[in-house]
C-alpha cells in the first residue's frame, strides 16, 4: 500500500506540475531557480545532523533556519525593489556599489564551494546504493570526474543546454519529495493505528549546539538567485515569487520533520550524508532508489547551476574573463575544497561563505535604508541581521 500511494502521489504530482498550465506560468518559471537551490541537498541531510544535535528539538531547529532565512531574504527582496535601481544610475551611490562589487565576488566562491556541496553528496549518494556503503575516497572521485565533465561542459557552451532541463528536475524532485512525505504519513499512521510511538527522540542540545546550527545555513540557502533573474522578470515578480519559493520550502521542510519523527532515531544513527535513505528502507524498499535518483538529478542540476551561475559572476566583476574561461579556475578551486574537508567541513565551509554574502547584502539593505530616510527601526533590524550572518561566518562549525 505504501509503494503504491508513493507511486500514485509522485506520478499526480510530477504531472500537474509539469503538465498543465503550471508549468507554462510566469510564477512557476520565476520561482524555479530559487526553488531548486533552497530545496536541494539540504532535505536529505538536515534531519540527520539537526537530530544528532538537538534531538526532539530537531523541529526547532529548521523552524529557527527557515526564520532566519526568510528575514535575509525580506532584506534581499528590499534590494531587489530598490538597490537595483540606485545601482542604474550613473554613477550610482559610492558606499553601496563597493558593498555590491565585493558581495558578487564574495557569492562567486560561494558558488565554488557549493558546487564541490552538491557532488560531494551526488557521489555519496552514488556509491551507497551501488555498494551499500559510502568510501569517501570513490564518493569523491565521482564528484571530481563530475566536476571534469561540468569544467568541459563549461569551456566547451554546453551547460546552458543541461540547464534547460531544470523545470523538469525540479518537478521530478519535488514528486519525488511529495511522494515521500505520503509514505511517511502513511507509515507514522499504520503506527498509530498499531498503538506503536511516533514521537521523535528526546530532545537534548545547549549552547554548543548553537554553532553547529550556525553552520548549517547552506541546507536553506539559494533564495537569494530571484536577484539574477533581472533579464527575464521585472521586479514584483521576483520579489513575489522569492517569497512563494521560501513559504514553499519552509512548508516542505517542517512537513518532513514532523513526518521523519517515527523514524528520526534511525536517521540519527544511520551513516553521513546518506542516514535518511537508511530510515527511508524502513518504509519501503523502493523509497531509497526513488530518494537516489532525485537526488542525483537535482545535486547535478544545482551543481550546473551554480557553476553557471559563478561563472557569470566572475565575468561580470572581472570584465576581463569571459565565461569560458572561469570554469576551470572554478573547477580547480571547488576539487581543491571537495578533496581538502568532508561533507560536513564543505557545509560549514559553504555556510560561512554565503553567510558573508547574505552579510554583505543586508548591509546593502541598511545603507539604502539610511540613503532613503527610512524608519530608526528598518535600519537596526537590517544592521541586526548584517552581525548575524557575520556570527555565522564566523562562529559556525561542522557537525561531527
Amino acid at each position: 500500500m505504501i509503494e503504491a500511494s508513493f507511486i500514485t502521489a509522485s506520478l499526480a504530482l510530477f504531472v500537474a506540475i509539469l503538465f498543465t498550465r503550471i508549468s507554462r506560468s510566469v510564477t512557476w518559471r520565476a520561482m524555479v531557480a530559487p526553488l531548486a537551490s533552497i530545496i536541494g541537498s539540504g532535505f536529505l541531510v538536515s534531519a540527520p545532523l539537526l537530530g544528532r544535535e538537538l534531538g526532539g528539538f530537531a523541529i526547532l531547529g529548521i523552524v529557527g533556519l527557515c526564520a532566519f532565512a526568510w528575514a535575509i531574504g525580506g532584506a534581499i527582496r528590499y534590494n531587489i525593489m530598490h538597490v537595483e535601481q540606485l545601482l542604474e544610475q550613473a554613477p550610482p551611490p559610492r558606499h553601496i556599489a563597493v558593498l555590491e562589487r565585493l558581495s558578487t565576488f564574495t557569492l562567486f566562491f560561494a558558488y565554488v564551494i557549493s558546487v564541490a556541496y552538491y557532488l560531494a553528496l551526488l557521489g555519496a549518494f552514488v556509491m551507497k546504493q551501488a555498494t551499500g556503503a559510502v568510501d569517501p575516497v570513490m564518493a569523491k572521485l565521482i564528484a571530481t570526474f563530475l566536476l571534469a565533465l561540468i569544467g568541459w561542459l563549461g569551456w566547451s557552451g554546453g551547460l546552458g543546454k543541461v540547464l534547460r532541463v531544470e523545470s523538469g528536475v525540479v518537478a521530478l524532485k519535488l514528486a519525488v519529495i511529495g511522494g515521500f512525505l505520503t509514505a511517511l504519513a502513511l507509515y507514522g499512521a499504520g503506527l498509530l493505528a498499531d498503538g506503536q510511538a511516533v514521537m521523535p527522540p528526546g530532545p537534548h542540545g545547549d549552547w554548543s549546539s548553537l554553532p553547529v546550527l550556525l553552520g548549517m545555513l547552506i541546507m536553506v540557502q539559494g533564495f537569494e538567485t530571484s536577484r539574477f533573474l533581472g533579464e527575464e522578470f521585472d521586479r514584483p515578480t521576483r520579489v513575489r515569487t522569492m517569497r512563494l519559493a521560501q513559504l514553499v520550502a519552509a512548508v516542505i521542510y517542517i512537513t518532513f520533520f514532523l513526518l521523519l519523527s517515527p523514524l528520526m532515531l534511525t536517521a540519527m544513527e544511520g551513516t553521513g550524508e546518506t542516514a535518511v535513505m537508511d530510515a527511508a528502507l524502513i518504509v519501503s524498499p523502493l523509497l531509497p532508489l526513488a530518494l537516489m535518483f532525485g537526488a542525483v538529478a537535482s545535486q547535478f542540476s544545482a551543481a550546473v547551476a551554480d557553476a553557471i551561475g559563478g561563472a557569470g559572476l566572475a565575468n561580470g566583476a572581472s570584465h576581463r574573463l569571459n565565461g569560458h574561461q572561469v570554469y576551470p579556475l572554478l573547477v580547480f578551486v571547488s576539487a581543491l575544497v571537495l578533496w581538502e574537508t568532508d561533507i560536513y567541513g564543505v557545509i560549514a565551509l559553504a555556510s560561512r561563505a554565503f553567510a558573508v554574502y547574505y552579510m554583505l547584502q543586508c548591509a546593502i539593505a541598511a545603507v539604502a535604508t539610511v540613503k532613503a530616510g527610512g524608519h530608526g527601526t528598518a535600519v537596526a533590524w537590517r544592521v541586526l541581521l548584517a552581525l548575524s550572518c557575520g556570527a555565522v561566518a564566523i562562529f559556525g562549525i561542522p557537525a561531527e
